[in-house]
């Protein structure tokens, strides 16, 4: 790994006043004229200034930032401390990440003095899907006289988990597996819990039971209790394969956009206290059962990470268990809608699909 350093080029003002220096030495070389020697002596002086007392240990500053979870192109401020650890203090320094700030201006630190921590507000914007174990930002200066920029990059040890945009889906693929529990039948031979009663909320217990019409009508908090099966448990498999043939590259907008339908969909099922058994398709197929927040966490993470794989069949055995369910979404982020495992699920299965207008 290489050493940090700080690097200093030329800032745009510093070329314009360096060539006009060296016309005028050259002026006063050919032609001997004593305000043209004025002239180069006055524009050449400043560029010697900043040279001299330019700023060059910028890479004795750390920077420290927290893990992060955010979704993509989601706008939020990030607070980092940042530390020098030269013997000198450091002006006006500017801070940016270039993979979260492509489109806003770095930010202007204060004095940075030797070994006390600053903390600093950074408005950032993950705009591209990724887990990042590093971040890298850019510490830049241009003090004091701008001929001259000292630029170093300062790395920190964090995670950066950007998960994928959340999208808007179709009402009716929303309420698919709720339809799918609708029949002409005794409740208590339908899948899921039934209503029984209402009792008072205990802090420790799920929030998502709680009754929110009779606790407002109360002043307390009361939540639903149920009797019956367990709860339903519905299927999604993300088929990241492309179709045989497929170059690579082709389909990488409908792939962020079923990603973004998974997390969306998985998110709304969730809520609704289902639980969700997810299938992802891919190189090395994937299972995983969400039925909490940590559950949830890891598949958004495996999202972030996500990508298009050529086509490939599915090894025998990975469907047997969403055959069993009630309801199963299959998402075909590759592409690949005519699936032969398609056909294999049960009769419920709901294909979801960008419609573009």
């Amino acid at each position: 790994m290489a050493t940090p350093n700080s690097t200093l080029e030329w800032t745009a003002r510093g070329r314009t006043v360096a060539w006009l220096a060296a016309l005028a030495g050259g002026a006063a070389w050919l032609g001997g004229d004593e305000n043209a020697r004025l002239a180069a002596a006055m524009l050449a002086a400043p560029v010697v200034v900043d040279f001299v007392a330019k700023q060059r240990r910028l890479h004795y500053t750390a920077v420290r930032v927290a893990p992060r979870t955010t979704r993509a192109s989601a706008v939020y401020t990030e607070v980092v401390t940042v530390e020098h650890r030269g013997r000198r203090s450091l002006r006006h320094c500017q801070l940016s990440e270039p993979r979260t700030m492509r489109h806003d201006p770095p930010t202007l630190l204060p004095t940075l003095a030797p070994f006390e921590p600053q903390r600093v507000e950074l408005r950032q914007r993950s705009v591209v899907r990724s887990h990042v174990i590093e971040r890298v930002f850019l510490l830049e200066s241009r003090w004091p006289l701008g001929m001259f920029a000292t630029r170093s990059v300062v790395t920190a040890d964090a995670e950066l988990i950007t998960e994928p945009a959340r999208v808007a889906l179709r009402a009716d693929v929303l309420e698919a597996a709720a339809d799918a529990e609708v029949a002409p039948v005794d409740r208590t031979q339908m899948p899921g819990q039934e209503f029984y009663a209402l009792r008072e909320h205990a802090l420790d217990e799920d929030a998502r039971g709680i009754h929110a019409l009779r606790s407002a009508a109360l002043g307390t908090l009361v939540r639903r209790v149920t009797r019956g099966r367990t709860p339903r448990t519905i299927g999604v498999v993300l088929d990241l394969r492309r179709p045989p043939g497929t170059p690579r590259g082709r389909g990488m907008r409908r792939g962020e956009w079923s990603l973004g339908a998974c997390a969306t969909l998985v998110d709304a099922l969730h809520r609704q206290g289902a639980d969700v058994q997810v299938l992802v398709v891919d190189e090395t197929p994937e299972t995983v059962e969400v039925r909490g927040p940590a559950q949830l966490t890891a598949l958004l993470t495996l999202l972030s990470e996500a990508t298009l794989c050529q086509h490939a069949p599915i090894a025998g055995g990975l469907l047997d268990d969403l055959r069993t369910l009630a309801h199963c979404y299959w998402i075909p982020a590759g592409g690949f809608v005519r699936a032969p495992e398609l056909a294999a699920l049960p009769a419920g299965a709901t294909l979801v699909e960008e419609v573009r207008s």
